[in-house]
């Protein structure tokens, strides 16, 4: 089975910087949508990584 490193190197710095993102994320002045944007980046970061990947490939 095939690993993507983007993908990997993504998810391990997406741990790394948790903390970080749940206080941004949950602060009392934070705009209604960033958690929606953050998915945004998640789903456009996965389909970047995955976009040149033919399906019997997968």
């Amino acid at each position: 089975m095939y690993v993507n490193r983007i993908l990997v190197l993504g998810i391990v710095l997406a741990l790394m910087a948790f903390p970080l993102l749940a206080d941004w994320l949950t602060s009392d002045y934070s705009a209604w949508y960033r958690p929606y944007a953050i998915w945004v980046l998640i789903i456009a970061f996965t389909w970047w990584a995955y976009r040149s990947r033919h399906p019997d490939e997968l």
